[in-house]
């Protein structure tokens, strides 16, 4: 029962995260740039996740790894927002939802890097699944595709990088530390980050009372505060893979949240490739695999 509580933790944080292409996409529409909804969503994530989390400051007595620890998390977390949120001033949601979810296969390089060990035939299996439903999710085949910048779906493609070295670090995490005062300090890491790129404007140009509040309260609800409580509750209990294979969730509702909310076109090959995305990750992560072939006599860092 407890072990499922935390299954569906980790879905809710996906989730959540697959609905803030449209929320970008949205406040963009209503005239907010990324620096400005990027800078408000800190801000209020920062405010908020403090004030739920002052009450057990006393707490926070962490050794210095994990104070460096949380450090790279945050800083992964500003480089996912950072990358991703710029991609999405120039790709369609749904599009820029597929490049960060390139996740997926950059985890398994990331655990052959600090394992130093070859994944199973499996992984291999699932790995082709992810390219192939890749290609058929961007739109290659059967569809003529507009023309996107390089730099925005290079963009995409490094925000998935930082979103994998999230996940993967995440299970490392002391449980001793509450979980909110843990979210409060990686997310003030995070906006510390993001300060040298996105100096905070939203609070002298008046952009607040024009409506910053709904759209950066939003996505700091939904891309920082619930899926970090979520995710720091749960990944140290279910693992790492695990929670990248629930975290999969975040692909439909991204893409069916874009083409609902936002009246993005998704042609059926394009739900062909999702699938296969999905069910490449599920095949790569699924239990009782079997072992990897040991590469050398490196101890493995499981999470």
């Amino acid at each position: 029962m407890q072990q499922t509580v935390f299954v569906v933790l980790m879905l809710v944080a996906g989730s959540c995260f697959g609905v803030i292409s449209p929320l970008m996409k949205l406040s963009y529409a209503h005239g907010f740039t990324a620096q400005q909804v990027t800078d408000a969503q800190y801000g209020f994530a920062v405010v908020l996740l403090w004030a739920l989390g002052v009450w057990q400051a006393h707490r926070l007595r962490l050794p210095l790894r994990q104070w460096l620890l949380l450090a790279v998390l945050g800083a992964s977390g500003a480089g996912t927002s950072l990358c991703y949120y710029l991609s999405l001033t120039r790709l369609p949601a749904s599009l820029g939802i597929i490049m960060l979810f390139q996740f997926a296969w950059m985890v398994m390089v990331i655990d052959i890097l600090v394992t130093h060990r070859l994944p199973a035939t499996q992984k291999w299996l699932g790995l082709l699944m992810i390219v192939l439903g890749t290609i058929l999710a961007v739109g290659i085949l059967g569809e003529r595709l507009p023309r996107f910048p390089m730099w925005a779906v290079g963009l995409g493609l490094l925000g998935g990088l930082f979103y994998a070295l999230t996940l993967y670090l995440s299970g490392y995490v002391d449980e001793a530390t509450p979980p909110v005062t843990r979210s409060a300090v990686t997310v003030t890491f995070s906006g510390l980050v993001i300060l040298p790129f996105f100096p905070p404007s939203f609070l002298w140009d008046g952009s607040i009372p024009r409506g910053l509040w709904l759209w950066g309260g939003l996505v700091a609800l939904f891309g920082q505060v619930l899926p970090m409580l979520c995710m720091l509750l749960s990944i140290p209990r279910i693992g790492g893979r695990m929670a990248g294979v629930l975290a999969s969730v975040e692909l439909p509702v991204a893409v069916l949240s874009a083409h609902l909310v936002l009246g993005e076109p998704v042609s059926w090959l394009r739900w062909l490739g999702v699938v296969l995305i999905l069910l490449g990750i599920c095949v790569s992560e699924w239990p009782g695999g079997g072992r990897r072939r040991t590469k050398s006599k490196t101890p493995a860092l499981e999470p």
